[in-house]
């Protein structure tokens, strides 16, 4: 991989374009955590002891996920990839409409689970924000089996969650499944 980067760097016509390109600047968060670990462990610096520069490794380290992005470059050679691209560009609007109808009812329901469920006896609902997890998983219908409410209100209100989440997600499927069939 490395070796590979510094070739295509020789060889490209525009070396500032090809930095400049969204996957070769993955490629490059990707391969810098190698170089700097071996760098830092050949000047004697223990890296497993440094508590000051190991949150920033770790998260050097999470970018280096980020390879996986590369895969998306095989959708140029799929017919398929292709016309799943296109369906999702040609219904971004209505996806970004979701997300936001979506993120509203999980503030919304989470914050009422809260306030419903804060005073029962080994809660998991601690804060808003700890009842977000429940909300997401219960609102796009996945659901969490250890994390349920106590009460006959906070029953009510995850109904409520479910009932809107299906709704919610299943409205726009009709004009994803149109577009599909315009780009196909």
């Amino acid at each position: 991989m490395h070796v590979r980067y510094i070739l295509r760097i020789c060889v490209a016509p525009s070396r500032i374009h090809f930095l400049c390109g969204i996957m070769n600047i993955v490629d490059l968060i990707a391969i810098v955590p190698f170089y700097l670990e071996m760098g830092l462990a050949l000047i004697g610096i223990d890296i497993a002891s440094l508590s000051d520069i190991k949150g920033a490794l770790l998260v050097v380290r999470v970018l280096r996920v980020l390879r996986v992005v590369r895969i998306l470059k095989l959708g140029r050679y799929s017919s398929g990839m292709r016309t799943f691209a296109l369906t999702l560009k040609s219904s971004a609007r209505q996806l970004g409409m979701m997300g936001m109808v979506l993120s509203t009812g999980v503030v919304f329901f989470s914050t009422l689970l809260y306030f419903v469920e804060k005073d029962e006896k080994d809660t998991p609902f601690t804060s808003i924000p700890a009842a977000f997890w429940w909300a997401i998983v219960t609102m796009t219908t996945v659901g969490y089996g250890d994390c349920v409410p106590v009460t006959i209100p906070g029953k009510l209100i995850a109904s409520g969650a479910i009932i809107s989440g299906v709704l919610v997600l299943a409205l726009p499927i009709t004009i994803i499944v149109d577009n599909f069939m315009k780009v196909s």
